[in-house]
């Protein structure tokens, strides 16, 4: 079941390059990361209590750490029948990550223009993003984009925006067919927590 799984917009998908047009990520997708991971984390509190609040279904411990291979928490939220993951990540890097699969890739500039509005409404700004393309096993491969935060004085902040597209391919099923291609679209917001 998918909810098991653990340069510019359109080339960081880069299993999508032949494909004609990379849709974007809808607006449901950018709203539903804006209400928990930008206005409600880092306080993992405030992000429980509106999951509660959205009578939103947890994810198991164990579920949670399939998928970010960490200890937190994590719901899934339904909407418009597409089921997303929320995920709080509760280590060293404080990270509220929403996530979902598609059968195409996804064009992340809604998301980061969330972010970016929301870092600049703190007289905040965000560094060009560094891009990076990971092979994975099994054929996947993760292509993912990272937008360092700084703040009024142009100082690094421990605080980052990231946009993955992980791309899976075709898998035999144990009947012989072959299971479809799909993506993971997940953008994520991760603080790196001081040492004390």
């Amino acid at each position: 079941m998918r909810l098991a799984l653990a340069g510019s917009l359109v080339l960081l998908a880069g299993a999508a390059r032949a494909q004609d047009s990379v849709p974007p990520v809808g607006d449901e997708f950018v709203a539903l990361f804006s209400s928990y991971c930008l206005q409600k984390f880092p306080d993992d509190g405030a992000v429980a209590a509106l999951a509660a609040q959205d009578m939103l279904e947890p994810l198991s411990p164990a579920q949670v750490k399939t998928l970010d291979r960490k200890e937190g928490k994590g719901w899934i939220v339904s909407r418009s029948g597409v089921p997303y993951l929320l995920t709080v990540e509760e280590t060293s890097l404080h990270s509220c990550a929403l996530r979902r699969t598609s059968d195409t890739a996804m064009d992340g500039a809604p998301l980061i223009a969330a972010a970016t509005k929301f870092v600049e409404a703190q007289h905040h700004k965000l560094l060009p993003p560094a891009v990076f393309a990971r092979p994975m096993a099994g054929g996947a491969v993760s292509n993912s984009m990272t937008l360092q935060e700084l703040d009024d004085k142009d100082i690094p902040l421990p605080q980052a925006y990231m946009f993955f597209v992980v791309s899976y391919p075709a898998t035999a099923r144990p009947d012989g067919t072959l299971a479809k291609p799909f993506y993971e679209i997940r953008f994520m917001r991760q603080m790196f927590r001081q040492q004390t």
